[in-house]
């Protein structure tokens, strides 16, 4: 509920705005996430399968600068690899691994400017992002072991911070973002694990995601 309030906010700030005679725009997209750049079909449709994003955006534009929020909901799958030093567990290394599967809500408000062309607009802007987890699956892999599931409890919200280019042409919006996490997805830093009647703690370290966001909107406002 509190992010769909925020919503009609953003909404309805920016459509005061516009009477006043700003420039501004509204409008949904679609698009993928991905951790590597590739021109390859395979891969773009690979990532488009398996970590589709939609949403919506606005853009309110004061002269040249920008400021544009959006809203988007996306998969994402993860696996988080650690290692257990084999000194602890009679020699054998157990290398255990986390997969994480989320659907989540991200929030980026963009400040940014804009060159515009006759036919193109191309522009540039960095700003924060907010994260919300709405579901997840994950599953634990210790080749042998056990490790603690109930130590994997995963923030409601989590942080980030992104760089983002685009072009407008017409009335199509091409954007690519790309995000450094800020704060860890697990709230918990230590995962018990037990072997061979021999038990201890994996610490768990840089469990942020960095991304890229690739999307294609149509400016309906």
């Amino acid at each position: 509920m509190k992010k769909l309030l925020l919503s009609l906010a953003l909404v309805l700030c920016f459509t005061a705005a516009k009477a006043t005679g700003f420039d501004f725009c509204l409008g949904p997209k679609i698009g993928y996430q991905t951790t590597t750049l590739s021109l390859d079909k395979t891969s773009i449709k690979s990532d488009f399968k398996d970590h589709f994003t939609a949403g919506v955006f606005g853009r309110l534009t004061i002269k040249n600068f920008i400021i544009q929020p959006e809203l988007l909901w996306f998969r994402t799958g993860s696996v988080f690899d650690f290692n257990i030093d084999p000194q602890f567990n009679d020699g054998v290394d157990l290398n255990p691994s986390v997969t994480l599967t989320q659907q989540r809500l991200a929030l980026p408000i963009f400040l940014g400017y804009q060159l515009d062309g006759k036919l193109v607009k191309v522009r540039g802007n960095v700003g924060p992002v907010m994260y919300f987890n709405l579901k997840q699956e994950q599953d634990v892999d210790c080749e042998g072991g056990i490790v603690n599931m109930e130590d994997l409890e995963t923030e409601d919200m989590t942080w980030g911070a992104a760089l983002n280019v685009g072009v407008d042409v017409w009335k199509l919006t091409l954007d690519i973002s790309y995000s450094f996490g800020l704060s860890n997805i697990f709230d918990d830093d230590d995962l018990d694990w037990r072997f061979n009647g021999r038990e201890g703690e994996i610490h768990l370290d840089k469990t942020r995601q960095n991304m890229f966001t690739v999307t294609l909107g149509l400016k309906f406002l």
